[in-house]
């Protein structure tokens, strides 16, 4: 029996991010589901989540600790996904605590305050990649001052927490993570799998191709569809061949990250599974809600812009990370925040220009 839906991120994106909160608004989700696992809240602060979803006035500089303190790179945070918060409180207002929707904050607890070392340094060339968790030999062994110690933690804290909190009670949930965390035995969804099969329901949104050729030829053959739609199933059925077009890719090849010392072996089997997993043909269904060429990126929350302290401390953050690579650029060099800010004003910008 299903009891989780998971709605892959597709991180950024403003219709998406308004999609969660019309969810939240219908008065069935409360009363039937009732539960929301999220990427975007540090658990390290779920006591704060839990007095501002039920009611109480929290400072601001708190409650931003819920989408900031966070052990992957999503920052600085989008407008949507803060007016997700906003929205779960308003709706709980209007509920009776026994009924109020519980948002559970899935990156695993991580002290900032408290850490000291980043990412293990990567394998030289043609060495096998060290176990995960794992140090050079002249660092010793991981402790929770390590960033890569919670960065090896990030799938399975938040399967502990569906696992003890939500089936365990015999209750369902919404999931919303980025679809990386859906698929591999590994994975959060794949840990969660292992003790109850069948009970996940995984949701991809369709958000264009590559290529404008591509997209149109997709959108031709779907012109019917009225946003928002949900499509199934995947498997087996037209869309499997429409998705999984070996003549179009979904992710343009520079916005991928490798390392140095990756051979283009590795390079080349990274990008075949991350084309597969990102065009949704491994999902139950396809979100649609609306065309590519009106989707649009979410601004960032405005404090990341007018608080330089707030913008330092996310920038040390990052330093803690990996440089990235996106849109085709050269890789962000530190300060990896500013560089962000930099790439996304305050105006949406469309994600297929």
């Amino acid at each position: 029996m299903v009891k989780l839906a998971a709605l892959g991120n597709s991180e950024g994106n403003a219709q998406e991010e308004d999609f969660y909160a019309a969810l939240i608004r219908d008065p069935r989700f409360a009363r039937e589901v009732g539960n929301v696992v999220v990427e975007f809240g540090a658990g390290a602060h779920q006591n704060i989540l839990d007095r501002y979803l039920n009611g109480a006035e929290v400072p601001f500089n708190d409650l931003r600790k819920v989408w900031s303190d966070l052990v992957g790179y999503d920052f600085p945070a989008d407008i949507g996904l803060i007016n997700f918060f906003v929205t779960v409180r308003d709706v709980n207002s209007k509920l009776p605590p026994e009924r109020r929707i519980h948002v559970w904050a899935g990156e695993p607890p991580i002290d900032w305050s408290k850490i000291t070392r980043g990412m293990p340094p990567p394998p030289a060339p043609g060495t096998k990649p060290p176990p995960p968790l794992a140090r050079g030999a002249n660092l010793p062994p991981p402790t929770e001052a390590d960033f890569g110690f919670w960065i090896g933690q990030r799938d399975s804290y938040p399967a502990g927490i569906i696992e003890s909190k939500i089936l365990a009670n015999n209750k369902k949930a919404l999931v919303i993570y980025g679809d990386g965390h859906f698929y591999g035995e590994g994975s959060l969804l794949g840990q969660v799998e292992k003790k109850h099969p069948n009970a996940i329901f995984r949701v991809h949104m369709y958000t264009g191709f590559a290529t404008k050729p591509c997209t149109d030829e997709f959108e031709r053959s779907i012109r019917g569809w009225t946003a928002p739609a949900l499509a199934m199933p995947i498997r087996a059925s037209f869309l499997a061949g429409k998705l999984s077009n070996p003549k179009c890719g979904v992710m343009p090849g520079a916005i991928m990250m490798f390392g140095p010392s990756t051979d283009e072996a590795h390079k080349a089997r990274m990008i075949a599974e991350d084309e597969q997993m990102a065009s949704g043909v491994n999902s139950d269904a396809l979100l649609y809600l609306g065309k590519s060429a009106t989707l649009t990126q979410s601004p960032f929350e405005p404090s990341i812009y007018l608080d330089p302290e707030y913008r330092r401390e996310m920038n040390r953050h990052a330093a803690f990370g990996q440089d990235m690579e996106l849109s085709g650029r050269a890789p962000l060099r530190l300060p990896m925040t500013d560089a962000l800010v930099e790439l996304n004003p305050v105006a949406p910008q469309y994600a297929h220009h």
